[in-house]
């Protein structure tokens, strides 16, 4: 009988490191997350050294608005990143964001691809916004960094006259 006690400690043991091995071979197919955060010749911005980042560009789009939202009705994350921009354009009505829904439109689902190919990421997924030389992927980093990079934007970024010009022609009202 005590021959048979260690095989039974075996068999308990040896289905254990199969879990493990299964566990440990799932997590290294785990491809790493893409940046959410990531300037549009696809460098990735930290999300807590934006501000920082911005003021070391060097190309800063002086066109950074309207904000560019790209998202897809049937996606859960989407919602958050809808309702925040809701209340963003009530508080900053100076700012406009264009809606994108990615659901059944060929036009909007062009104009993500020709963004995805300008800014150097094949990778980007929605919901993202496109904010002058900056994109901002997944719900949460919309919501914590979509106003400091609007106030930013606003207090630094050059005035084009030509883009004032052309928004003036575009829209038939005075610039500001």
């Amino acid at each position: 009988m005590n021959a048979s006690k260690p095989f039974q400690k075996s068999r308990i043991f040896f289905p254990g490191l199969i879990y493990l091995g299964v566990f440990m071979f799932c997590i290294a197919l785990i491809q790493p997350g893409s940046a959410a955060i990531f300037s549009q010749d696809g460098t990735e911005i930290p999300g807590a050294h934006l501000i920082e980042t911005m003021n070391n560009a060097t190309n800063v789009s002086p066109t950074p608005f309207p904000i560019q939202f790209f998202y897809n009705t049937h996606c859960g994350s989407c919602q958050a990143a809808i309702q925040y921009l809701d209340k963003f354009s009530t508080n900053h009505t100076d700012i406009r964001v264009e809606y994108h829904d990615l659901f059944n439109s060929t036009e909007n689902s062009t104009q993500y691809n020709e963004y995805k190919t300008r800014f150097n990421k094949k990778d980007i997924h929605y919901p993202v916004i496109f904010m002058g030389n900056v994109a901002i992927m997944e719900s949460g980093d919309i919501t914590t960094y979509t106003e400091p990079l609007t106030l930013w934007y606003q207090a630094n970024a050059k005035k084009d006259p030509l883009a004032g010009l052309f928004s003036w022609i575009n829209t038939g009202q005075k610039e500001t």
